[in-house]
C-alpha cells in the first residue's frame, strides 16, 4: 500500500514537472504579439497637409466689409508680377477663395463693389456669372513679362462654388492689375498676404 501510494506521487510530480516545461518554453519562444502601430490617428492628424479639409486648418482671420484699401510701397524699378490666379471653395471651412500668386513684394490693393465690371482700358463690358462684382486692384503691378507676354489666362473663368461664382481678369494697364470676382451675393471678406501671395477669402 505504501508503495503505491509513493508510485502515484512520482507520477503525478512527473506530469506537473512537464506542465511547467512547457508552459516555459511557449512564454520564450514562438511568434511575439502584435506590436502598436506608430501611424497613430493622432499621428496621422498631426501631418495632414494644410490643403486637407480637416476643420483645425480653416482660416480663422477676421471677417471684415468692403470696401478695403491697403498701402504696401514698392521701391526699385522691377513691378510685382501676377503669374497665376487660382481658385478654391472650402465648403468645410464656410468660404470660397481666390488666390493671386505674385513675383516680388505684394503691392498696395483696392477691393470694392461695382454695379457692372469694365474691362481697362477698353471700357468694354466683362460678363461674368453671379450677382455682385467684387473688384480687386493692385498697384503698381502686372500680369506679362517685359517682353509684353501674359503670365495669366484672361477669359472669364466660371466655378459655381457656394459664393464665388465666376472671375476675370479685368485690366493689366500701365502698372494697375485688376481682377473681378463674380460673387453670389454681397458678403463679408477677408484678405491675407503670404510671401509670394495675396489672397481673398468671401464667407459663403
Amino acid at each position: 500500500m505504501g508503495s503505491h501510494v509513493r508510485f502515484s506521487s512520482l507520477v503525478r510530480a512527473a506530469v506537473l514537472g512537464v506542465a511547467l516545461v512547457a508552459a516555459s518554453s511557449c512564454s520564450t519562444g514562438g511568434n511575439p504579439g502584435p506590436t502598436a502601430n506608430p501611424a497613430s490617428p493622432a499621428a496621422s492628424l498631426a501631418t495632414a497637409s494644410p490643403g486637407s479639409s480637416a476643420v483645425a486648418n480653416c482660416d480663422s482671420g477676421a471677417w471684415r466689409s468692403a470696401p478695403v484699401s491697403v498701402s504696401h510701397p514698392v521701391t526699385g524699378p522691377a513691378v510685382p508680377v501676377v503669374t497665376a490666379v487660382r481658385a478654391a471653395a472650402h465648403p468645410e471651412c464656410g468660404y470660397d477663395r481666390l488666390v493671386l500668386d505674385v513675383t516680388g513684394p505684394v503691392p498696395s490693393y483696392d477691393i470694392r463693389y461695382v454695379t457692372q465690371v469694365m474691362a481697362d482700358p477698353s471700357g468694354k463690358p466683362i460678363t461674368l456669372s453671379g450677382h455682385r462684382y467684387l473688384l480687386m486692384t493692385l498697384h503698381p503691378a502686372q500680369a506679362h513679362t517685359d517682353s509684353g507676354a501674359a503670365t495669366i489666362i484672361r477669359p472669364a473663368q466660371t466655378l459655381g462654388y457656394p459664393l464665388l461664382k465666376s472671375y476675370a481678369v479685368a485690366g493689366d494697364f500701365e502698372g494697375v492689375f485688376t481682377v473681378a470676382l463674380g460673387l453670389g451675393d454681397t458678403t463679408s471678406i477677408r484678405v491675407g498676404e503670404l510671401p509670394g501671395h495675396l489672397y481673398i477669402d468671401v464667407k459663403a
